[in-house]
């Protein structure tokens, strides 16, 4: 496991909120320096629609990138979501979308077969997320595309738009053995499912994992980045608060958590704030941690 030469980046969950507080949050955090906006995608539940409400706060920001945390592969005809991508691309600006896609939560198997979607044994579903990103990716790159996979297929297809940058980065949210392979392998980026890894061996397992896939591909894994995400807090925190945020403390205390995890291989944190002080904690975050390691 080697420390990145890639730049830190930060992103900023939205999570379940209204239109109007998103676009706030994600105005703030666009002024503050973080790299991207990550929303939610469970449609059962009381949430805005994902797709709809990144591409709505994607039309009222400048620069910050659109993307899912994570954007559920079982939802979504892949050969559609690609147009999809490529549209909000074309319209919102080159290198504003990012798909950070999932093979479905298996805490919320109800979320699918509530709507009538097949949620398959983990293993067809792997192979959805690999069927998708090859439909995708030769979407992207051919006027035309045929490709028989395991889960999804798609003959002579056309999305009639793409692209302006010829590709969108696939991220791949993972932490089960053959996912994190194929993250390296396949992945512009990985972020670990599930929130903040229980301990740094916890995560140095996942990341060797991650550049096994890369290096059996002939890959640098290098260029994959890596990405974990959790709670955030500057400001005073009890050391034996069982509910301590995952960056919390300090400043100081913060970048020293960022760096100890940017010497594992570490190159991009995506953080959510306490709601009663999140506008004031966005800003603080944008000139105490962002601006010092920018």
């Amino acid at each position: 496991m080697t420390r990145t030469n890639n730049p830190l980046q930060f992103g900023i969950t939205v999570g379940g909120r209204s239109f109007d507080s998103a676009v706030a949050l994600c105005k703030a955090a666009e002024d503050a320096g973080f790299t991207w906006a990550a929303f939610t995608d469970r449609p059962p539940e009381p949430s805005l629609e994902g797709w709809t409400e990144a591409t709505a706060v994607g039309m009222v920001t400048k620069k910050i990138i659109i993307t899912h945390s994570t954007l559920n592969v079982p939802f979504r005809n892949p050969a559609l979501l690609a147009k999809m991508a490529a549209s909000l691309e074309k319209i919102i600006g080159e290198g504003r979308v990012r798909l950070t896609l999932g093979a479905g939560g298996v805490a919320q198997p109800h979320h699918y077969t509530s709507y009538g979607i097949p949620f398959g044994e983990p293993s067809e579903r792997f192979a959805g997320v690999r069927d998708a990103v090859a439909i995708m990716r030769g979407l992207w790159a051919n006027e035309t595309f045929s490709y028989e996979g395991k889960v999804y297929s798609v003959t002579d297809a056309s999305i009639g738009v793409r692209p302006a940058s010829g590709s969108i980065p696939v991220w791949i949210g993972a932490r089960m053995p053959g996912m994190m392979k194929y993250s390296g392998r396949a992945g512009d980026g990985w972020i670990r499912n599930g929130g903040w890894p229980a301990s740094i061996e916890e995560l140095q397992g996942y990341i060797q994992l991650l550049e096994e896939g890369a290096q059996a591909a002939g890959r640098d894994p290098m260029t994959v980045r890596r990405m974990i995400n959790g709670s955030a807090f500057i400001g005073e925190v009890k050391a034996d608060d069982p509910q301590a945020p995952n960056l919390g403390g300090s400043a100081a205390q913060i970048l020293e958590i960022i760096e100890q995890h940017r010497n594992e291989g570490v190159d991009a944190f995506q953080v959510r704030f306490p709601e009663d002080t999140l506008m004031e904690q966005v800003q603080r975050f944008g000139e105490e941690i962002i601006a010092k390691v920018s």
